[in-house]
């Protein structure tokens, strides 16, 4: 999968899954950034900005993911599942 897959808008659960698949599958996390943006809202975009003050700042992979969940689109446990097979990917195993 490639950024050219993703979808242009995500306002439906498949738009949601897409991402989710093309995150399990390796897509450039930078590839993520317009749909973080898009769905963060002001609180979320607070919420960001005082964990990485903390220094407990999140990639885009996970900020994707948590948004995904909060919008209501996919389950936390699809977003884990999703992360959990990047970190596989990357480790060279199988998902």
């Amino acid at each position: 999968m490639s950024f050219r897959d993703l979808p242009a808008l995500v306002t439906q659960r498949q738009d949601a899954l897409t991402l989710l698949e093309a995150l399990a599958s390796g897509v450039d996390e930078r590839e993520f950034a317009p749909f973080v943006t898009a769905l963060t809202s002001p609180e979320d975009e607070q919420a960001a900005a005082i964990m990485l003050g903390s220094g407990n700042g999140m990639s885009l992979r996970v900020q994707l993911g948590a948004l995904l969940s909060g919008a209501g689109l996919v389950t936390n446990d699809e977003v884990f599942q999703a992360l959990d097979a990047r970190r596989a990917r990357a480790k060279g195993g199988v998902a």
